[in-house]
């Protein structure tokens, strides 16, 4: 059997009871620390939701049985390690012994059973789970899942933050989603929720940390909460969030805006934190219906754009041009693959592409949101640069964020669409392959199959090497800069920020308040 394991250790060990009361731990140890978000939970339901606004908050209070570490790989958390079968159709997850529950129960096979079964159910990823033919409790502290066809990226969903696969009391297993008492194994608690102002979470004195790690790792790690508790605010509006911050109403914020961002450099009451890239930045085409139909107008489109132009608008100035579907760091990141391609602004090249792609000046819609600063504002700028250097005869069709985010999984009515790609990139392949291959799936339908975008995705979810995963993805990004189903203009950054006096904070892709405190 091939093994991806780590030592177990059992029970709670006497470091982590000495922690406890260590003059450091003490010293260290206090205080509500206050975070300003942009928007409360639309569920708080750990398992059930992919909003960024839940996770914010869940991360917090409810652990998985893998993590991602700071370079977005997977890594064990509640589970010590895990077991594959050579033909790659069965795991065997050792659970941490020890590891108790908000309420005092032990953590055992029972609850990952009951959890993962619930997911599959409920789960906001319940799809990833599509090929798990059976969960079994193998023993009290081992869970045994069987698949029925290769799934390469199993370990990765597993580990996957975007909806996370929390473990909860087995007494939780056949509730309805958004419907559980809030117990994890995190190192905070659920406090209260005021959904129109706040979520308090408190430390959990009994946690038990993993001591199979020096320090805390992305997701995972050895975490410590020093805070007596966090307070998750909702301030909507970027001004009112830095306001808060500046005169210290609230400790750190989620989002800075970038003007705040470089107005307050240099001010010693603030410290700033560059995230970038955050998110992929993408113009999605329906390649099944109107002029977009047409390769050779995608590819005119992509010849023409001026992607720093776009970027530093929708970016307000913080972004990278990139040709890459992954982050940098991804063992899967394609280099400047593409580069040919991208951002050459060559308006002769696509005139010429236009003109064979037979467009006599038909309309196309181009469907973005006035709820998400980026995605507007990509399609405002590419639509004026279309117009200006090709003549393209395109309507912005402008709605609230939810309505374009449903309308785009119609086989008619829109030609283009503007979304970011922020957890999925760093997820992993899986999902941003997904893009162009499953049609109506949550990325953008594009409602028209290509053979080759569809054998790059046979090659990476059906082989259990690491190069034919990596070939897979290098013929996967070859071909979206041919086939073009969806443009990456390139990569967009956020600012995250704290008050002076908060110590150990490092940006993630949530505001994670575990080993952090105040000076």
């Amino acid at each position: 059997m091939g093994e991806y394991r780590r030592s177990l250790l059992t029970g709670v060990s006497a470091l982590a009871l000495a922690l406890a009361v260590s003059p450091a731990f003490a010293q260290k140890k206090g205080g509500d620390m206050i975070v300003g978000v942009t928007s409360p939970p639309p569920l708080t339901d750990a398992q059930a939701s992919t909003a960024e606004a839940t996770r914010n908050i869940s991360m917090h209070w409810i652990e998985t049985l893998f993590a991602r570490d700071q370079g977005a790989n997977p890594i064990p958390d509640l589970a010590s390690g895990v077991e594959m079968s050579a033909d790659g159709l069965t795991y065997v997850f050792t659970l941490r012994q020890g590891v108790k529950f908000h309420n005092g129960q032990e953590m055992t096979s029972a609850d990952v059973k009951a959890s993962l079964e619930r997911y599959k159910r409920i789960g906001g990823a319940s799809l990833t789970l599509s090929a798990v033919s059976s969960i079994e409790a193998t023993d009290k502290y081992k869970v045994t899942v069987k698949l029925s066809t290769i799934f390469p990226g199993f370990i990765g969903v597993i580990s996957a933050p975007g909806a996370p696969m929390a473990i909860y009391p087995a007494s939780e297993g056949q509730k309805e989603r958004d419907k559980i008492a809030y117990i994890g194994t995190g190192p905070f608690k659920w406090g209260e929720y005021k959904p129109d102002s706040h979520v308090k979470l408190v430390r959990n004195d009994d946690y038990t940390p993993n001591n199979n790690y020096q320090k805390r790792d992305g997701f995972g790690g050895k975490k410590t909460a020093y805070f007596d508790s966090v307070t998750i605010r909702f301030i909507p509006e970027g001004g009112a969030r830095t306001a808060a911050l500046e005169t210290g109403e609230i400790q750190a914020v989620d989002i800075l805006p970038p003007p705040a961002a470089k107005r307050l450099k240099g001010d010693a009451k603030i410290k700033i934190y560059e995230a970038t890239p955050w998110l992929l930045n993408l113009i999605v085409f329906n390649a099944g219906d109107g002029p977009m139909a047409q390769q050779k107008l995608r590819q005119a489109v992509l010849a023409a754009l001026d992607m720093e132009e776009i970027l530093a608008i929708a970016g307000e100035g913080n972004y990278k041009l990139q040709t890459a579907w992954q982050y940098p760091g991804s063992i899967y990141h394609t280099g400047d693959l593409g580069k040919d391609k991208y951002n050459v602004k060559d308006i002769a090249l696509a005139k010429k592409l236009v003109q064979e792609s037979g467009y006599k000046g038909e309309e196309i819609i181009f469907l973005t949101d006035s709820t998400i600063k980026n995605h507007n504002e990509t399609a405002v700028v590419a639509t004026e640069q279309l117009k200006k250097n090709l003549g393209l005869n395109i309507k912005l069709q402008v709605v609230d964020w939810p309505s374009a985010s449903q309308k785009r999984l119609q086989p008619t009515g829109w030609h283009m669409w503007t979304v970011g790609f922020g957890v999925e990139p760093y997820e992993g392949p899986i999902n941003v392959i997904g893009l162009s291959t499953k049609q109506n799936n949550a990325a953008g339908a594009q409602f028209k199959a290509d053979p080759e975008l569809a054998a790059a995705d046979k090659l990476f979810n059906s082989s259990l090497k690491l190069d034919d995963q990596k070939k897979a993805v290098v013929d996967w990004t070859k071909r979206m800069y041919e086939w073009v189903p969806a443009i990456n203009t390139g990569a967009i950054g956020r600012y995250q920020a704290t008050v002076a006096k908060v110590q150990n904070y490092e940006p993630n892709r949530i505001p994670r308040m575990w080993d952090v405190w105040f000076n």
